[in-house]
C-alpha cells in the first residue's frame, strides 16, 4: 500500500476535489498541474504526521523519515521539464526534503529567477544557500545567503533561522568559520530589525522568541571563534 494510505488520508485530501476525480493519484492529473497538487499532498501528509508525533505515536526521527519517503514517492510522478516556472519552488522544496541536494540546487537556481514576491525570493535564496552548502560549495553558500540581507524589515524574519539552523551546521568546520561568523552577525542584525504584526499569533510568537534565537546565534559565533 502506498505510504499516503497509511496516514489516514487526511480527510480525503481536499486538494482539487472539484477539479480532479482522484486528487490523491498524481498519475491521473495532467503533468503541468501535478507539482501544485503534489506539494499540497505533502503539506497535508506532513500535518497529519505532526499530529501523530505530538500524540506520541511516532518519534521525531520516524516523522522526518516518513516525510522524506513520501516526498520521494511524489517525485517519481512529476516530470521536472513540465513544472511551470511559478511552481519550481515547490519542486525544489520536495527535492530538499528528499535530500536530493544537487537537483534541489538546480531547481532553486531557476526558481529564484522568477520569484512570485519578495518573501519567495528570500526563502528560495536561503534554501539555495543550504543546497550549495550540502553540495560542498561553502563560500558560495555564504555569498548566496548574504544576498538576503537587503530584505526589507517586514521580510527579514526567515534569515537568521535559516542561517543558524540550516546553513551554519553544514558549513562549520570547513575552513570558512570566520566568514560564517560574519554571516551570522549580519543575520542577527536582520533579525533585530525585523518587523512583524504583533496582533497576529505568528507575530507574537516571533517577538517572544526573538532574543532566544539571537542568544543562540551569538553563542554559535563564540564557538566558531574558539574553534569549537
Amino acid at each position: 500500500m502506498r505510504f499516503i494510505c497509511s496516514i489516514v488520508l487526511i480527510g480525503l485530501l481536499l486538494v482539487g476535489c472539484g477539479q480532479y476525480k482522484n486528487p490523491n493519484d498524481l498519475t491521473t492529473i495532467p503533468q503541468p498541474d501535478r507539482m501544485e497538487v503534489a506539494y499540497s499532498l505533502l503539506k497535508q501528509a506532513t500535518d497529519a504526521l505532526d499530529v501523530k508525533y505530538q500524540k506520541g505515536q511516532i518519534t521525531d526521527d520516524q516523522r522526518m523519515e516518513k516525510i522524506r519517503e513520501y516526498s520521494e514517492e511524489l517525485l517519481q510522478n512529476v516530470d521536472q521539464s513540465q513544472v511551470p516556472p511559478n511552481d519550481l519552488w515547490q519542486y525544489a522544496e520536495i527535492l530538499r526534503i528528499s535530500r536530493k541536494w544537487v537537483e534541489a540546487e538546480e531547481a532553486l537556481l531557476k526558481s529564484i529567477k522568477v520569484p512570485a514576491d519578495e518573501d519567495r525570493r528570500i526563502q528560495d535564496t536561503l534554501r539555495l544557500a543550504q543546497a550549495e552548502a550540502h553540495n560542498g560549495k561553502y563560500k558560495q553558500a555564504l555569498e548566496t545567503a548574504r544576498k538576503t540581507f537587503n530584505a526589507k524589515d517586514e521580510d527579514a524574519a526567515p534569515i537568521l533561522l535559516a542561517c543558524l539552523y540550516e546553513i551554519a551546521p553544514v558549513i562549520k568546520g570547513h575552513d570558512v568559520d570566520s566568514e560564517l561568523a560574519d554571516l551570522l552577525k549580519g543575520a542577527i542584525a536582520c533579525h533585530e530589525r525585523t518587523k512583524v504584526d504583533e496582533e497576529t499569533s505568528e507575530g507574537k510568537i516571533f517577538v517572544s522568541v526573538r532574543r532566544f534565537h539571537i542568544r543562540k546565534a551569538n553563542t554559535y559565533i563564540e564557538q566558531l571563534k574558539a574553534g569549537l
